[in-house]
């Protein structure tokens, strides 16, 4: 195996480390009423039921 395979990146020292961004995570809130992980489009709770607001932001 290569030894630049080996090695973590490290980049430019001057630039922080970025945060994964986890596309997931940003695609799922808590429903209002049980709690549970919804997709932020979604209008009603699958479990629950509950109506849920869209939220813009």
């Amino acid at each position: 195996m290569a030894k630049h395979r080996l090695e973590e990146r490290r980049g430019f020292p001057w630039f922080g480390r970025r945060r994964r961004d986890d596309l997931l995570e940003r695609a799922l809130r808590a429903c209002d009423g049980c709690g549970e992980r919804v997709h932020v489009w979604a209008d009603a709770c699958r479990h629950c039921g509950t109506e849920l607001e869209l939220l813009a932001g």
